[in-house]
């Protein structure tokens, strides 16, 4: 960013101590003589001293009105800046040198005289000086507050540094030669310094959109600054620049614009006036637009009212569609985004910058108008409608002054089943490049239906609108806490608004942000409402998401951290042997709860390895119930159906949006969840290689080039291969760590090296021994007992009948697959049959033993 055209000269800056002390002495001491001879001049029986009472009246008055304000403002010169965030590498190219000196408050340029005198007078470091007398103001404070900062704690440790570089500069300054002492302790590095922190605020408050300096500018300045002592304070009380700047967005409206905040976030971009529908421009060549009026909304009549404009993030965006509207040819843009990804907010922000007149030439004094394809289409024949459509073109080229907005534009393409839709009666005027038009859809739809039509999309240029950043979004929802604090008298914390950011977005991606943040904000704002709290702390946000994800995301409390240390015995007590998987999915589970496991990527990812009937899925169940709180929240995909090139379109989608995926849309109704990918192994290659991104980033693209978060999933796939090698290695007496090592090379006959390695753990489950199947039996036995004893029956089993139930149960192939089923056969019918007869009734106790060799009732 260069500012080499910026310059801080002011005549007291160059003045001694006492030299400014004598002409503000005569300053003040002007101005009191003055007031005493205006009201003097007020009581005079002379006629021209009257009126220079009045005048002088007048020139008090006028100094009243503008009390603490800069001798220039920033209206009027900010059209020569670029609307550029000013942390982007973008230059800013000025009109002429500019003396920012003009454009600080007295406020601000007292905060600035008062730190150069006391650096001049003590030494030490001038911009901790600057701090010292910033955070003494109330609106500091106020922005304080908000980051949880002690105030008093904090102006003690900059005394403390104040103190210490000061004794440490005399010390340096003293071993030097009297021409050197003249020029590194006297003036020419104070008032360097001094320029270079002015230079700086003057950048900082035309990025906020002020009208002059204030002193909350310059303390998100200093942030800027990379000075060593004031970033070791800004360190130690964990104040980032970006936090610190939005936490200072408090402080200036609470002090300015508390009585005047707008209604909505639109309002802060510029101040209120009445509305009134324009309909000329300013030269009067335009005409009326009677019928494009009945089914349209005027932006520009919003944006002068003060009703809509503020944009925040989307720069790049809405540069790019500026100057696709000013080119002479094919002037037309098509937004292509989700819901809530910002696209009315781009459009609304050009029908702010219209009024402004901050536009290029080619769309100064132009209308924004939104087409409402609803009201237009609603309750017409495909007659009615082109015959609406043809008079609001014909309007619009009369006029001459417009620029056409059209929200869900795929609707021109839908609009009746006939032969001709309101795309068709468009195409003409669009390809005559007869008015700038804007259209604006979503990924499905421009898909199904615009990206077919090739005249159609070819006549617009395409504007990918992407999801803002959590940056931007804190900065979004720190003006949102203004409007709701004032709605619901409390007190919102920063904190509180980074939390919702963050934790939207990593546990709320259904929906994106802004939207998913804001609806945390309100919600965690309704619930301290309730409670009648009077401040909502990042506490209260955090405790609103447990509640709707039903996972916890604190850290640990006692009774979870019990559950954790011993995880083995809770999996243990639903699942028989398996000590090293048991022992894996353990640790991962502790090492994530802990903070301590892989950022990005899901929660975890595992590859289980075994023959069929050993736990594999049974300890995917267990796993979903201690994570995510339910069985239910497991989802299954048989991967032997995924076999064929074909099936990744069902995996995924279509890229015309027709077929939805499977998978994807799975992950986006059960954003927690687990994912068991059965028989891993049969999928189709193509299919395996999306998940080298899954497994690293926690991340899917599908066909409609949406996003799929799979940051909050535990992955699970599972595998038959070399079921074989495995129970011989076991029979042979290997150990499970040494056969699992073998494994991992052999896998490699059907997964790619690279995907294997980005398993989180590659587990080999063994085969079950007849005393592991009697053992499982008795475990699906005891849920068995527990079913029946909620209906009031008592129940038990003998040795023999486990055993007898193992034998049965038990399957050289299928392992302990076919147990549940001799369960359901041998007791669990005859059960039911015996209740619906009456024959076992709530009180009655039952037994199973085995008679004649067979399972039965004694």
């Amino acid at each position: 960013m260069d500012i080499n055209n910026l310059y801080f000269q002011d005549l007291r800056f160059q003045m001694s101590y006492f030299s400014r002390f004598l002409t503000r002495l005569i300053y003040y001491s002007s101005y009191s003589v003055l007031a005493v001879a205006g009201i003097t001049f007020l009581f005079s029986d002379i006629k021209q001293l009257f009126w220079a009472g009045i005048l002088i009246a007048l020139f008090f008055g006028d100094k009243i009105i503008h009390l603490g304000q800069a001798q220039k403002s920033f209206i009027g010169l900010t059209r020569h800046f670029p609307r550029l965030s000013r942390r982007k590498d973008h230059e800013i190219v000025l009109p002429e040198n500019i003396n920012v000196a003009h454009y600080f408050s007295s406020a601000s340029f007292r905060i600035l005289e008062s730190a150069f005198d006391k650096t001049s007078a003590i030494g030490g470091n001038f911009y901790l000086q600057v701090l010292k007398f910033l955070v003494q103001l109330p609106e500091i404070k106020i922005g304080f507050l908000r980051m949880d900062i002690d105030v008093e704690k904090m102006e003690k440790q900059i005394d403390a540094v104040i103190a210490a570089s000061s004794e440490a500069k005399k010390i340096k300054i003293g071993k030097l030669p009297h021409q050197t002492k003249l020029w590194c302790g006297g003036k020419k590095e104070l008032l360097s310094q001094t320029e270079l922190i002015a230079r700086t605020t003057f950048i900082v408050a035309i990025a906020n959109n002020n009208r002059f300096i204030e002193p909350v500018d310059l303390f998100s300045a200093l942030g800027e600054i990379n000075d060593s002592q004031t970033n070791k304070i800004f360190t130690l009380f964990e104040i980032n620049p970006l936090d610190l700047e939005r936490a200072m967005i408090f402080s200036r409206f609470k002090k300015s614009f508390w009585r005047n905040l707008p209604k909505n976030l639109g309002g802060f971009a510029s101040h209120p006036k009445k509305i009134r529908h324009r309909v000329m421009n300013r030269a009067w060549t335009s005409k009326p637009t009677p019928t494009l009026d009945s089914f349209s909304v005027d932006f520009t009549d919003m944006a002068a009212a003060g009703e809509a404009g503020f944009l925040i993030g989307h720069k790049q965006e809405y540069e790019r569609l500026v100057d696709i509207l000013s080119r002479s040819m094919k002037p037309n843009a098509l937004l292509i985004g989700e819901p809530g990804s910002g696209k009315e907010a781009i459009i609304l922000a050009l029908a702010h910058y219209i009024i402004k007149d901050d536009v290029p030439e080619a769309l100064f004094d132009k209308r924004l108008i939104s087409l409402q394809l609803g009201n237009l289409i609603s309750g017409a024949s495909t007659a009615e409608i082109s015959n609406r459509l043809n008079k609001v073109i014909e309007e619009i080229i009369f006029s001459g002054n417009i620029i056409l907005y059209i929200p869900d534009i795929h609707n021109l393409v839908k609009t009746s089943g006939d032969t001709i839709n309101a795309a068709d009666i468009l195409m003409p005027v669009i390809n005559n490049d007869s008015f700038p038009i804007i259209g604006a859809t979503y990924p499905r739809e421009f898909k199904q239906f615009i990206e077919p039509l090739s005249d159609f999309s070819g006549a617009f240029e395409n504007i990918r609108i992407e999801e803002i950043s959590e940056d931007d979004t804190v900065k979004i929802l720190t003006y949102d806490s203004l409007i709701l604090e004032k709605q619901h008298k409390i007190t919102i914390s920063f904190n509180a608004i980074k939390t919702s950011v963050e934790l939207s977005h990593k546990y709320f991606r259904q929906k994106l942000l802004p939207s998913s943040a804001q609806d945390l904000l309100r919600e965690s704002l309704s619930s301290a409402i309730s409670r009648k709290d009077g401040l909502l702390q990042a506490d209260d946000v955090i405790a609103v998401v447990e509640r709707k994800i039903n996972i916890p995301i604190q850290r640990a409390g006692k009774k979870e951290t019990e559950k954790l240390l011993n995880l083995e015995n809770i999996i243990h007590q639903s699942l028989i042997d398996q000590e090293q998987a048991v022992s894996n999915v353990s640790r991962a589970l502790r090492e994530y709860r802990s903070g301590l496991s892989r950022k990005g990527g899901p929660i975890a990812s595992f590859l289980f390895v075994g023959p069929t009937g050993v736990g594999k899925t049974e300890l995917s169940k267990i796993l979903a119930k201690i994570q995510f709180g339910s069985e239910n929240l497991m989802v299954r995909f048989d991967m032997s159906e995924y076999q064929t090139k074909e099936s990744i379109m069902r995996f995924i989608g279509t890229p015309d949006g027709k077929i939805s995926g499977s998978l994807t849309d799975a992950i986006m109704q059960k954003p927690f969840s687990l994912v068991l990918l059965d028989e891993f192994e049969k999928a189709y290659p193509d299919i395996l290689n999306l998940f080298l991104q899954v497994f690293d980033d926690g991340r899917l693209t599908d066909s409609l080039g949406r996003t799929v978060d799979f940051s909050n999933t535990i992955i699970i796939a599972t595998s038959n291969a070399h079921s074989n090698f495995i129970k011989d290695r076991i029979e042979a007496g290997d150990k499970i760590e040494k056969i699992s090592e073998e494994l991992k090379k052999k896998l490699t006959e059907y997964f790619k090296p690279e995907l294997l390695n980005r398993f989180s753990q590659i587990m080999v489950f063994k085969n079950l021994s007849q005393e592991d199947i009697a053992a499982v039996a008795k475990l699906q036995l005891k849920s068995l007992a527990k079913d029946l004893e909620e209906q009031g029956i008592g129940f038990s089993c003998d040795e023999e009948a486990v055993g007898k139930i193992a034998e049965l149960g038990y399957d050289p192939v299928f392992g302990a697959r076919p147990l549940r089923g001799v369960i359901s056969e041998k007791i669990r019918s005859v059960l039911a049959e015996k209740i619906l007869r009456g024959e076992i009734v709530k009180g009655d106790s039952v037994k199973i033993g085995v008679k004649n060799k067979e399972i039965d009732f004694l």
